[in-house]
């Protein structure tokens, strides 16, 4: 009965005719099909098993037929589309083509395109007989075969490897890298959840795409299949976690449904898989994916109709496409409703999908790098903008500070002269001591007013740095010498180790920095005491080290105890704590020497400051020593003329009165007619010129060249010197060009008499 079905089935199928002088490829669609519940059954190809209700995961034999006229010279071939991995092809009872399950293959029975060679010593004139035995696991069935030269089916068999395999595998396989460089923005950007949903959905399927067109195994069968039916529902649970953020909205039973779904369908797909119903499982569950994956699609069609633009409308049309393609591909997997040589849409329609969809993300990305490049334009233009406002105001700070300056300095010389001219015109004990207290008051504002004169120079860049070999003993004998009697009065011991050590550096530059910060050390020590050492350090150069036993410094001060008028632990601002700015003078000064400045601290146990300074030459030049101030004889400047140009009525007086109680001979004027006058007049010239810099016809350096000019002859030039009260640092840079001494106000009586006791200079 079976041969009789067979024969018949050979009469009704399109044979095939072969000249040999023909080169013609010929379909087979005609095959009488034999499987247990359904034996010697016609059918024409291609067969689906589902729509004809023939059990997927079983075994078949097709038995096809065709005539050649004769036996071809050349090799013939039998192209399958669509062949079950497990097979077996018979031609005129010789196997020609043999497949089975084996732990390489990834889904035994998995349909794949076969190109079968037909050697001619198989064949023989007449009919020709072919038997396919196939076992599928899912989208059984069998394409038209295809007949013909080897040369020309294999051309046709590698356009269709193209088509259906090797694009869709590089689709997805880019696909795949677009979705991990979206996943990689969300997480550098964790806010971008909509990218990271359609991240993980696109990689997801696209390696589950990939895994379509493989033959290999990637692991046991019975994961491979949860592993793939798992990435079906988190991909819908992703969708509609994109859809959500895509259109703004937030649905809390949306969410727990796709969460339930998410969780509960890949454990019951563990129990299916184990029993062998996960077809069963997929025929049902599926339908509930899609329904899942609606609400999605509503959501994208809305934010696209509601807002418009092309990008919003592609990134809908992108997921509408894939739920499209999702209902396609379940039709022929699951269903059957579809011939089983249909190709799946998933593969091609998701990379499409997925550039149309990350466009979209990936330029509303891009604006908003876009806009934070604009704020961040804006926000330079803002710093720059506040910079040169802070500039602005370091400028009107630094003119506020030397017009005050300036003004206190100017009432403060006169206090200071009359004072000292009080002291030493006292007559009683008690005078004497109200006067002391008087004078250290003094002192105590020109020390201030000193260290603003200070920063103003270093910030106007007229301090210039004079480098030499400067022996480090010299240096330790001028601090014993102006701060030793400091630490005494406090009770503190000042050591100071001797060191032969020589460097390079500007004296007075690196002696101001020594005693700015002893002084402050002794301020800072109540008990104990201080040590000044030197120490040589690798690399050719000198650490100057003080140490004290104070009240250390927190780490969180370390650096703001370098600013201008910064103190701690004088919230009450006592004098005696000094006044914030020998540290910052110090941190300038280093800073322009190139010398590294080095602070260590504990709380409550002391600090230590040092300085690094290279080595310099051996055997420097002896510093002259100060000398304390000794008492001088009660006229030291007798016989002297001193003129003095001032325009400040009360600073014009003092010093009048403190150079006349010195026993000179003063001409006081008050500006530059009133001495050109005198000058007229005038029959000796003076010992001594004395004139404020700001006059108001004129500077100083005008009346000191007024006088040379009248009195000067060969051999002999008038000493003169400049009194100052300016700070600014365009004033403190053309006085240093002037050429002329420079006493800057407030000054001390002593170093007045200092200036005017200098030896008459000659040309």
């Amino acid at each position: 009965m079976r041969l009789l079905c067979f024969l018949l089935a050979t009469l009704l199928s399109a044979t095939v005719a072969w000249a040999s002088a023909g080169s013609r490829i010929h379909l087979i669609e005609e095959a009488v099909f034999d499987s247990p519940e359904h034996p010697a059954t016609a059918v024409t190809l291609p067969d689906t098993w589902m729509q004809r209700g023939v059990p997927t995961r079983t075994a078949g034999r097709y038995r096809l037929a065709f005539e050649l006229d004769e036996v071809p010279t050349d090799p013939l071939a039998l192209m399958f589309t669509h062949l079950s991995t497990h097979h077996r092809v018979q031609v005129n009872a010789h196997v020609v083509s043999f497949e089975t399950h084996g732990p390489n293959r990834i889904n035994p029975g998995h349909p794949i395109p076969v190109l079968v060679d037909l050697p001619p010593a198989l064949l023989r004139s007449g009919l020709n007989e072919i038997e396919v035995e196939v076992h599928y696991a899912t989208t059984a069935g069998l394409s038209p075969v295809q007949l013909g030269p080897m040369s020309e089916l294999r051309e046709a068999y590698e356009r269709h490897l193209l088509y259906r395999a090797r694009w869709p595998q590089a689709l997805n396989m880019a696909a795949a890298g677009l979705a991990l460089l979206l996943l990689m923005i969300w997480w550098r950007r964790r806010s971008e959840v909509a990218l990271g949903a359609f991240g993980g959905l696109a990689l997801l399927t696209a390696l589950r795409n990939y895994s379509y067109f493989l033959v290999a195994a990637i692991g046991p069968v019975p994961f491979g299949d949860w592993l793939i039916y798992g990435s079906h529902v988190w991909s819908v649970a992703l969708l509609g976690v994109f859809a959500q953020r895509f259109a703004g909205v937030h649905w809390p039973r949306f969410t727990r449904v796709l969460l339930v779904t998410a969780i509960a369908l890949p454990l019951l797909a563990a129990v299916a898989v184990v029993m062998g119903e996960s077809l069963v499982l997929r025929r049902y569950t599926y339908p509930w994916l899609i329904v899942v994956s609606l609400p999605s699609l509503w959501l994208c069609l809305r934010r696209a109709w509601g807002q418009g633009g092309w990008p919003l409308i592609a990134q809908a049309v992108g997921v509408a496409a894939i739920i499209t393609a999702g209902v396609h591909d379940y039709s022929i997997q699951t269903m059957g409703w579809l011939p089983v040589t249909e190709g799946y849409w998933m593969p091609f329609v998701l990379p499409v999908a997925l550039i149309t969809v990350s466009l979209g993300l990936v330029r509303r990305v891009v604006a908003a790098l876009g806009e934070v490049e604009a704020l961040n334009v804006q926000l330079e233009q803002r710093v720059a903008e506040r910079t040169r406002e802070l500039e602005a105001a370091n400028a009107a700070k630094t003119r506020f500070l030397a017009s005050a300056s300036h003004d206190l300095r100017q009432p403060m010389v006169s206090v200071g002269l009359l004072v000292s001219l009080a002291r030493d015109k006292a007559d009683t004990p008690a005078m004497k001591q109200l006067l002391h207290k008087a004078d250290e008051s003094i002192a105590a504002m020109e020390s201030l007013l000193t260290g603003l004169l200070d920063l103003s120079k270093l910030e106007s860049g007229t301090v210039q740095v004079h480098r030499t070999a400067v022996r480090v003993s010299d240096l330790f004998a001028s601090v014993a010498a102006h701060e030793g009697p400091s630490a005494e009065q406090k009770g503190l011991v000042l050591r100071l180790r001797p060191s032969t050590a020589v460097v390079d550096s500007d004296p007075v530059l690196l002696e101001r920095i020594l005693r700015n910060l002893v002084s402050n050390a002794i301020r800072y020590t109540e008990h104990g005491g201080v040590l000044v050492a030197a120490r040589r350090k690798p690399g050719g150069r000198v650490s100057i080290e003080v140490w004290d036993t104070g009240i250390g410094i927190d780490p969180s001060h370390r650096k703001t105890i370098f600013e201008e008028f910064v103190q701690l632990d004088n919230a009450a601002r006592e004098r005696s704590r000094g006044l914030g700015l020998g540290l910052a003078i110090v941190k300038r000064s280093a800073e322009m020497l190139d010398h590294r400045l080095t602070l260590r601290s504990r709380p409550g146990r002391g600090s230590c400051f040092a300085i690094e300074v290279p080595l310099g030459t051996h055997g420097g030049q002896p510093q002259v020593q100060r000398s304390a101030l000794h008492r001088l004889e009660a006229h030291p400047l007798m016989q002297r003329c001193v003129v003095v140009i001032e325009d400040d009525p009360a600073v014009r007086q003092a010093l009048e009165e403190r150079l006349r109680a010195w026993g000179a001979q003063v001409f006081a004027f008050d500006d530059l007619p009133a001495l050109h006058t005198w000058l007229g007049e005038a029959l000796q010239g003076p010992d001594l010129v004395l004139s404020d810099y700001r006059l108001p016809s004129g500077t100083g350096m005008d009346a000191i060249r007024a006088v040379r000019q009248r009195f000067d002859v060969p051999g002999h030039v008038t000493q003169a010197a400049l009194l100052t009260g300016d700070t600014a640092p365009d004033e403190l840079a053309r006085l240093q060009t002037a050429q002329v001494p420079v006493l800057h106000k407030p000054f001390r009586a002593e170093a007045l008499l200092a200036l005017c006791a200098r030896p008459q200079a000659a040309s």
